[in-house]
């Protein structure tokens, strides 16, 4: 896939956020798609075009696209569009990054590159450049038959932004949320940016978050490299961090904080302390002893690894702070204002420290840089949070929303069809592709339905998990559900929420509640999409059969805090004999309190098997009350009927997408078709040793997916695959006809 990034010209040196945020997308776009992309500025002889191999180079554009820039009406069109931006009240110092809304040369410049190098998205970074990335989009598709897709970046919710800094925006703001609408996608870098721009009209359908990026491996790996002795720092002094383009006026500002508020704070007690600021266009009129400006600088890694702690005192401004995670991804402890983290999803007192005021901010830097233990361990979990968002990842993210299933096998190449979905034939999937990740073993219960409590294993969250959340994206994987054990007890948990929702998934949690208490910070941060919490009757039943006194209670406290948060929220009930008579209780304890209800008969679990005639009259029942309220429900009688059969010991083969719109994977790397973890006969192989994008293509299983058609599997399970497959293929998931379920 063949991505242009419509946007601004300044992008050399790169040494400031929006410069590195682009060429950096640029660069790994490439390099995953395996295909060339490419730049579009405002330079009217030349374009960027970035190989997959590495390195870029600058290219002319045809003859005749260039020759049709300076057509009479253009170039004198060129130079009016300055004059207007101005009129309808754009910055003066940012006209140039509105001006190409009002410059036919720039939508020439992308229908041609459309032409010249067969582009197959156009990507507007800045607002300004999302009506000519939008329209030569459409003219290509008409003129050129070109299924050319545009999107618009959005760095920052750009009318917040400019109101923020006191300039009038009556005007600006209808024009940028028309934009919003104008184009195939919009990306927003940060959760809180896309609610804005929903909430100020956009299509919810067509915004997405993308965070910004980090290189990984530059600032794991750096080293001082004597940077103190380069700029005269005393090497035994307390040395704190900051950089930025030091003329943008929040780190202006933030520069003004530490020289007025803070040093006056801490320097009595740490007379030797020094500050170093990296940045082009330092302030000159906030020079202080304890300040060295550098200027720009070409290791930045290297400067923040010779630094104590960062701080970054920002006041204002939008989108994700690129600083902080270059800081983070450096493993270095850092304070910043609330203002300066935001669009992070950060744990404050672990990834992050977060103070708001002078005397705030200096006491805290004051606490930690008398406690290295304390600066040390927020460095290491700093650096496990920013490895979700290393750029790889993030142009994976970017690529997977524009419908890009993996490399290409050559630049133009038209693209084969998947050897994956060969097996499919009337096969619709009814759902977006789904990754159920068994993330642990071990639990804090002990359920008599289950034996997932019993051992204590966990999968590697950095090590093993960040790679195949990538190749998840690659097959086009849409939702992630985390199950267990219990999630919560995964210590990285929330880590692998922030990776996976860096990569445009949406995260589903499966919990029994209990340490949603412990953890409440982490979870607010991370912000999983939803949340499933298991209750299996009221509470005496519910805590006898989970094997702990207070278990409802505790988890009911857990549900109603989440949803009261505004988290999305189900509850979860396995029907059992014990329980079957609080099924239609616990329905309504969680409709009353605005949770979705799901429930399904117990598996693997004959001694509470549903049986006899006031068993299915019970269960029957209740699926009735419940299915006049809820149509999913009503319509899926049939199905929840049938499930006594299973109970009444009828094990026959069943059907279902597995491996195809779902699949599972194990913390041990297991690849399996569900949720069927203790399951032998069905693994595919380790993903880990394997890959799960070659295992996904592989004949195994794709023999699996055709034996499931034809065959169904005899492994036992009782669950909504089962429907699920009726539903999207027409066909009944039993190979032979039902018991009368009446």
């Amino acid at each position: 896939m063949r991505v242009a990034l419509v946007t601004r010209g300044d992008l050399f040196p790169t040494d400031h956020g929006a410069a590195v945020k682009i060429v950096r997308t640029a660069e790994q776009l490439a390099r995953v798609s395996g295909a060339p992309s490419f730049i579009i500025t405002d330079d009217p002889d030349h374009y960027l075009r970035f190989d997959p191999a590495g390195g870029h180079a600058a290219l002319p554009y045809p003859p005749r696209l260039r020759a049709a820039e300076e057509w009479p009406p253009l170039p004198a069109l060129r130079r009016l569009s300055f004059r207007i931006a101005a009129r309808v009240g754009y910055p003066e110092d940012e006209l140039f990054l509105y001006q190409p809304l009002f410059d036919p040369t720039w939508l020439a410049r992308c229908l041609g590159l459309v032409r010249a190098e067969g582009v197959d998205v156009l990507q507007a970074e800045f607002p300004g450049y999302a009506l000519p990335a939008a329209l030569a989009a459409r003219l290509a598709r008409r003129l050129l038959g070109r299924p050319v897709q545009s999107s618009l970046v959005q760095h920052n919710v750009e009318w917040d932004r400019l109101a923020e800094f006191g300039h009038p925006v009556e005007r600006l703001r209808p024009i940028e949320q028309g934009l919003l609408h104008l184009v195939d996608h919009v990306i927003a870098v940060s959760a809180d940016d896309r609610r804005r721009m929903v909430a100020a009209g956009a299509p919810a359908d067509r915004v997405h978050v993308v965070p910004h990026g980090v290189e990984l491996g530059a600032f794991v790996h750096a080293q001082p490299a004597g940077v103190r002795a380069r700029h005269g720092l005393p090497l035994d002094a307390p040395l704190l961090f900051f950089h930025g383009t030091l003329h943008y006026w929040p780190n202006t500002e933030a520069v003004r904080f530490l020289v007025d508020e803070l040093l006056p704070r801490l320097l009595p007690r740490w007379p030797t302390l020094r500050v170093l600021i990296c940045g082009r266009s330092p302030p000159e009129q906030l020079q202080h002893p304890a300040l060295t400006f550098t200027g720009a600088v070409d290791d930045l890694a290297a400067h923040i690894s010779a630094a104590d702690l960062c701080v970054c005192p920002v006041m204002s401004g939008g989108g994700t702070r690129m600083k902080l995670l270059e800081y983070m991804a450096a493993g270095k402890a850092t304070v910043s204002t609330t203002k300066g983290a935001e669009g992070i999803p950060y744990v404050v007192g672990e990834h992050i420290e977060i103070a708001d005021g002078p005397v705030a901010f200096a006491e805290l830097v004051d606490a930690l840089l008398a406690d290295p233990g304390r600066r040390a361990r927020l460095g290491r979990a700093a650096r496990r949070f920013a490895s979700a968002y290393d750029w790889p990842s993030i142009a994976r993210s970017t690529l997977s929303l524009y419908g890009w299933a993996g490399p290409s096998a050559g630049a133009g190449a038209p693209s084969a069809p998947d050897p994956a979905e060969a097996h499919l034939h009337r096969i619709a999937p009814g759902k977006p592709r789904t990754l159920l990740l068994l993330i642990n073993r071990g639990c804090n219960l002990r359920c008599s339905f289950c034996d997932l409590w019993d051992k204590h294993e966990q999968m590697d969250v950095p090590g093993k998990l960040l790679p195949l959340l990538d190749e998840a994206v690659q097959i086009q994987t849409r939702v992630l559900v985390i199950t267990g054990g219990e999630p919560f007890l995964h210590p990285d948990l929330f880590v692998a929420v922030t990776a996976a929702k860096a990569r445009g998934l949406s995260v589903n949690i499966t919990t029994n509640g209990l340490l949603v208490e412990r953890r409440w910070d982490e979870l607010l941060a991370a912000r999983p999409d939803s949340l499933s919490f298991s209750l299996d009757g009221l509470a005496e039943t519910h805590d006898r059969l989970r094997g702990q006194r207070g278990a409802f209670d505790r988890t009911l406290r857990a549900l109603d805090r989440a949803l009261g948060a505004g988290f999305a929220c189900s509850v979860y009930f396995t029907v059992n004999h014990d329980n079957l008579s609080e099924l239609l209780p616990v329905w309504r304890l969680a409709r009353a309190r605005g949770a979705r209800f799901d429930f399904w008969p117990v598996n693997d679990a004959p001694d509470l098997a549903l049986r006899g005639a006031a068993d299915r009259a019970a269960f029957a029942h209740a699926i009735d009350e419940i299915g006049a309220a809820d149509a999913e429900v009503a319509g899926r009688r049939a199905y929840y009927l049938q499930g006594l059969d299973y109970h009444a010991g009828a094990r026959q083969p069943v059907r279902c997408l597995g491996m195809v719109d779902q699949y599972g994977v194990k913390y041990s790397g297991e690849l399996l078709p569900c949720c069927v973890w203790g399951a032998e006969g069905v693994v595919m192989g380790d993903v880990f040793q394997d890959g799960l994008a070659a295992l996904w293509r592989s004949p195994a299983v794709q023999a699996f997916r055709a034996k499931m058609l034809a065959d169904g599997c005899a492994e036992g399970c009782y669950n909504h695959s089962l429907y699920e497959f009726s539903q999207s293929t027409g066909l009944p998931f039993g190979l032979r006809a039902p018991a009368d379920a009446g």
